[in-house]
């Protein structure tokens, strides 16, 4: 039988947490690059997803 979900607690802005695996070097490179934008890593990772997907979808 599988794990029960946690169930996250609920944000104002809508946005969920997820967990993703990713090469120390790619972690490093990101922290980096929030950084030098004066951004956090997942702001800095939330808008470059965001634009490869409006890329795919172009």
């Amino acid at each position: 039988m599988a794990k029960a979900a946690k169930k996250a607690k609920a944000r104002r802005d809508g946005r969920r947490a997820t967990l993703l695996y990713m090469k120390p070097e790619v972690i490093d490179a990101v922290k980096e690059a929030a950084a030098a934008n004066d951004q956090k890593a997942w702001q800095w990772v939330e808008q470059a997803v965001i634009r490869a997907l409006r890329s795919k979808k172009a």
